[in-house]
Formats: structure tokens, sequence, C-alpha cells
């Protein structure tokens, strides 16, 4: 009986393996770089999502919450990083994480950054390692602002949030040790949209004797919603650590809006949108004239559906500049920015776009779009020591452009 058992466990478990190996494994595209470890994160990523359904169909909360969870199991703690000081403070109710390089003088410039986590996930903590590596290439200080979360909190919150904070440093820049005159803002995806946000904020409604921002750092930023079938949203749609319904899903938490089947198949087929917004002349801020010549592309039409009331009750939102920068009139005002966009990222386009409109406003833009990486490069956890060639790519471009915004 042993022998025979022993016989079937010997056939059944390479079975199985294969099976496992074949369900976890994801076609990944062509010129994508470090692709052995892409293929270890989708894995990972298909594993996670798998957990985050059964939990939440067996009544552990909804996915946010046991995703938030999940990430607080691993990243709990103050982070600990070399030749850095650390530490934990409030701006009123606002938890903000300092990163303070010894090598900066006392008086050092600083870097409000805004993490990303699709307005909804992360914290300053689980991504630490990313915003110590700016703060160690750039030797500045960086203030990273833990704002409220969707969908608890929708805007308006954490964009006040990071406004608030944003001022308060500006404003007790000895209580610090920086210098208020040199201080950016910064963030990565849905903290890149903050952070455009807040820049523009500040540029159009500048407090009296507040020192104006020195830059702003955007990091594959999100930046519009009117358009979800541009052409890096439709060709982009491959990966399981970034898929397009899940990001839909987060856009719609920020609005304040329910994350249902429904809502998603209406945003995702451009069916959002009234006729008289697709009239209006926030069209033009996302016309593909914006784009190198070699990303724009064809996309097919898919038929509207008739969704006015809910079309409606989003046209504000949509064209709010606030909530996505890329629909501002004017960005003339702008502090100097600095804008990664990746070739294999849904939101590359956007970005790209924004780059160009700076331009054209007259504002100093150094853009970078890099080739073979995928949306979420720029992402060390806390207790974690490898990068990717993306992110290196990146930091060593902060580093060298470091003078052209801080004295």
């Amino acid at each position: 009986m042993g022998c025979f058992t022993f016989k079937c466990c010997f056939i059944i478990t390479p079975i199985i393996l294969v099976g496992i190996s074949y369900w976890l494994y994801q076609p990944l595209p062509e010129g994508l770089k470090e692709k052995w470890t892409a293929h270890r994160i989708q894995a990972i990523m298909k594993l996670l999502n798998f957990y985050v359904k059964v939990k939440h169909v067996l009544g552990y909360g909804t996915k946010v919450e046991i995703l938030r969870a999940f990430q607080q199991s691993l990243m709990s703690g103050t982070p600990q990083e070399d030749n850095f000081t650390i530490t934990e403070e409030y701006i009123g109710k606002i938890p903000v994480m300092i990163f303070r390089p010894h090598s900066v003088p006392s008086k050092s410039p600083a870097i409000v950054y805004f993490h990303g986590g699709g307005w909804a996930l992360c914290s300053s903590a689980i991504m630490a390692g990313g915003i110590a590596d700016i703060a160690k290439w750039m030797n500045v200080v960086v203030i990273s602002i833990d704002y409220r979360l969707s969908p608890e909190h929708p805007f308006p919150a954490a964009f006040d949030d990071c406004v608030t904070a944003t001022v308060h440093v500006l404003q007790n820049g000895d209580k610090y040790g920086i210098d208020s005159s040199n201080v950016g803002v910064a963030g990565d995806s849905s903290g890149g949209n903050l952070a455009a946000a807040v820049a523009l904020r500040l540029a159009n409604e500048q407090p009296n004797r507040l020192p104006k921002l020195k830059c702003q750092i955007l990091i594959y930023p999100a930046l519009q919603a009117l358009d979800l079938r541009l052409p890096s949203y439709v060709s982009n749609d491959v990966f399981e650590s970034f898929p397009r319904i899940d990001f839909i899903g987060y856009i719609l938490y920020y609005l304040g809006m329910e994350d249902t089947e429904e809502n998603i198949e209406i945003l995702s087929t451009n069916n959002h949108v009234t006729p008289g917004l697709k009239k209006s002349e926030f069209v033009k801020f996302i016309d593909q004239n914006l784009l190198p010549p070699n990303a724009r592309r064809t996309i097919p039409t898919i038929p509207e559906s008739d969704n006015k009331t809910f079309a409606k009750r989003l046209e504000p939102l949509l064209i709010n500049p606030y909530i996505f920068p890329l629909m501002a009139k004017d960005l003339s005002k702008v502090p100097p920015a600095f804008i990664v966009t990746c070739q294999f990222d849904m939101l590359s386009d956007e970005g790209r776009m924004y780059a160009e409109r700076l331009r054209r406003s007259g504002v100093d833009v150094i853009a970078r779009h890099i080739e073979g990486y995928g949306h979420g490069f720029f992402t060390r956890f806390s207790k974690s020591y490898s990068r990717s060639g993306a992110m290196v790519e990146t930091l060593e471009q902060l580093e060298r452009n470091r003078h052209k915004y801080f004295q």
C-alpha cells in the first residue's frame, strides 16, 4: 500500500506543479527588460490577487482592506536605512515620515513626497526604500506625507492633506532644518498625480509671502481619466501587477464612486463621458498630436451606451484640474518639471502629453521616456535592497539635474 501511495505521489506531484506553473505563467511583451524579475513579480501578484479574492468571498473584508493588511504585515515598523535619520511626526493630524541623509547641510533643500498606490494603498513606511533613494541620490531632506486614503476618504481628502502639509513645510523650514526657498514636490503614480495637483494649486493660488516650489518630480503620473482608451491604455494592459480594470476601480474610489462591474465597464469603454464633454475644449488636452509620432495609434471605436446620468455626475470631476492636472487650462505658472514615463505603462501617454503641454506653456521640462520597463519600476520596499535598471537610471538623472532645481 505504501509503495502504491508513493508511486501515486511520484506521478501526481509533477502534474500538479506543471499545472500551477502553467496557471502562474504570463506572457510578457517583446522588448521588456529584466524579464525573469518581471515573471516572478507577475506570478506573485497572481497569487496575491487570488488570495485577496478568496478572503473577500469568505467575508474577511473588502479587497482594499485585505491588501492593506497584507502590505502592513510585510512592511510594519519604522524602516532602517544606512546613513539616514528617519523620524515620524505629524503635521496637524497628518502623519509624515522625514528622511534626512547624514550628509545634508543644516539648511538643506527638501522634497515633499507623495507615495503611490492608487490613492488607496501603501504608505511612507511601505515605500520607504525608494523615498530614501531619492533623498540619498539628490542629497536632500525628503518629507513623505501619509495622506488619507480612498475609498474611505475620496477627493478632496488626499489633495487637501498634501496641500496643507506642503504649505506647512514652506512656512516652517527652520523647524525641519531645511531651506524653505529650496523645496520641491514629487510622487510616483497616484502620488505623481498629487504632486502635479499641489504644484498647480500653489502656482494658481499662492498664499502671500509663501516661497515658490522649485520643481515637480513626476514618476509615471496618473493625470487624466477623460480618455481611458489612449494607445498606452489599450496596448499595455498586459500585467497582473497593474491591470486596467483594477486601476479604473481605484479611479472610481478616488472620485467617491463604487467600483461595480457596471461602472468599471462604463469607464473602460469610454462611455463615462457626456456628448458635450466629448466636443469641449478639454478634448484637445488629450489629443494624440501631443505625443511623439511613433506613439500615436488609431484605436478602434466602441459603440456608445446610454449612461447619461452617471456621465453627468462624473463630468465636473473629470475636468477638475486638482483631480486630473492634465485638464488644467493654464499651465504656464507651474514650477519646472522632471517627468518620467516608461514604454510598457498604461499611463505613459498622459505623462508625455503633460510634458508636451508644459513645454508649449513655456515651462522648463526634463522628460525621460524609459524603454523596456513597465509601471512600478520605481519601487524599493523598506526591507528590500534591489533596484531595477530603470530605477537606477531615474535616480542618476535626478542626481545629474539636481543643480537645476536646488541651489
